[in-house]
């Protein structure tokens, strides 16, 4: 069974290029729905076509070789029914790309869905990729490799993050506690080219931003 999983939801995907290099061989594809159009765009059959089939041309949609329909009115987003298939499949690792975009209401409840699923299955390594951004969510640690200068947030999607400590970042925690909604650790910069943070307790969506 391939163990890492590649998730295209129907939302922004400012640089497709950035996909294609990023996609393995051996990746298991995933389109939720619309996210189908995204790896047409990229010359790529998916693995599996999962939702309701709103958003995707039914010509299309015959080209692809397993799909999973669902009605319209279901109990679950399609991104939740294709994330509950990685979860029945045992992926071990998931990188969605597509999942932000102009539906707020979507975007927030995909990642608190993701808090959730992190919190329930520490073993499983989840990211969110977008333009220059990296998105991952932590409830353990978490090691970044990028450039001097570029921006790292720290948001806690928990009720608090307990002993949250920072190595390579210019405003450093040293076993601290970070509240839900608190702000301190938005726009932190890397001052070494690799950053390490670790929490014993609680969950974070950390924000990798490129410069």
């Amino acid at each position: 069974m391939k163990k890492r999983v590649i998730i295209f939801v129907n939302g922004n995907l400012s640089d497709i290029s950035q996909a294609k290099k990023i996609i393995k061989k051996e990746d298991f594809l995933i389109a939720a729905d619309g996210g189908a159009n995204h790896i047409k765009k990229l010359g790529l059959t998916p693995n599996l076509v999962i939702g309701d089939m709103d958003s995707i041309d039914h010509n299309l949609l015959k080209k692809f070789p397993t799909v999973i329909k669902y009605p319209r009115k279901k109990d679950k987003t399609d991104f939740e029914l294709g994330i509950d298939f990685c979860l029945e499949k045992k992926f071990q690792e998931i990188i969605i790309f597509g999942i932000l975009g102009d539906r707020i209401d979507h975007m927030f409840a995909n990642i608190f869905l993701l808090a959730k699923i992190q919190a329930e299955n520490e073993s499983i390594k989840i990211k969110i990729i977008e333009g220059k951004k990296e998105i991952f969510i932590v409830n353990k640690e978490i090691i970044i490799d990028g450039k001097i200068g570029d921006e790292v947030s720290i948001i806690p999607v928990s009720e608090k993050l307990v002993g949250i400590t920072t190595v390579g970042l210019e405003y450093q925690l040293k076993n601290e506690e970070l509240i839900f909604g608190s702000t301190r650790g938005i726009s932190n910069v890397m001052n070494k080219t690799i950053v390490k943070i670790t929490m014993k307790k609680g969950a974070a969506l950390i924000e990798h931003n490129s410069l």
